[in-house]
């Protein structure tokens, strides 16, 4: 949204700092949608090297793709995404399917519904409270022709911060059918990405600034990208959990820095 005044200063110009700001808005989805591609070309090559044998593959909508989802079910595998408006008519599908039902206007009458299963973890922990909830059907299955498609999710998460309840809905796919993949199981394997997501993404894009980089040309993202992921798993290995703290501390501390690549100032 670009904000207007009644009378610009005199002596000055308007507009160039507006498009200065679009041009770097311009700039970042462009970097943006260059990852994604990237991160999808990545996985695509991945398939053909890996042995997908009893394995999941998760992921965010972004991996939600046809060509992906049929690769890795020609491949032996299985897998878990979220589903967001990179898919329309498959998230069309799904939020029509978990939508309440109308009340029925006679005896009789009303639209009758496959049997759904049900799963809820609670955790609680630093003055928080979070519920996550599952609802699984396998009423898509025969109907959309998503390759592999078994069950079908919705996934509901509540959380209670600051005396306040917050709430989340999200959607998705897998190609695991309910006789091995109970709802539990499916929330398992999502909380098990979400972990993954936050322990070393979350890390990169919000402490490490990766996502707002600014270093683009050549070689550049992937050298930078590799140092990040060196940086991380090094302070893992020796023992830290707290990435950020760890990172200020260090910023410091250099002699500490050092000690983590056995290395002294001596």
């Amino acid at each position: 949204m670009l904000e207007k005044t009644d009378v610009a200063p005199k002596g000055e110009l308007t507009g160039v700092e507006t498009t200065s700001k679009l041009t770097e808005e311009q700039e970042q989805e462009q970097h943006e949608e260059k990852k994604q591609k990237s991160e999808l070309a990545v996985a695509s090559r991945l398939i053909h090297h890996i042995d997908w044998k009893g394995k999941v593959l998760t992921g965010d909508a972004l991996y939600c793709q046809r060509c992906l989802c049929y690769a890795l079910r020609q491949a032996g595998g299985d897998y878990l995404f979220l589903v967001k408006g990179n898919q329309p008519q498959l998230l069309e599908d799904l939020r029509v399917l978990f939508a309440p039902l109308p009340p029925a206007k006679r005896a009789g009458e009303g639209i009758l519904r496959l049997s759904e299963h049900y799963a809820q973890t609670m955790e609680k922990g630093h003055g928080r409270v979070d519920i996550r909830s599952i609802r699984v059907s396998c009423e898509l299955k025969g109907y959309s022709d998503w390759p592999g498609l078994e069950q079908v999710f919705e996934l509901r998460r509540r959380w209670h911060s600051k005396g306040v309840w917050h709430e989340a809905v999200r959607y998705g796919v897998t190609s695991l059918p309910a006789t091995i993949a109970i709802p539990e199981r499916l929330l398992k394997l999502k909380r098990g990405h979400w972990s993954i997501e936050n322990g070393l993404h979350s890390i990169k894009d919000v402490t490490m600034g990766e996502d707002k980089s600014t270093v683009h040309c050549d070689n550049g993202p992937k050298i930078m990208a590799a140092l990040r992921n060196t940086a991380v798993s090094l302070l893992r290995h020796a023992g830290f959990s707290t990435i950020a703290a760890r990172l200020r501390y260090n910023s410091t501390h250099p002699q500490a820095a050092l000690e983590v690549l056995s290395l002294s100032l001596s």
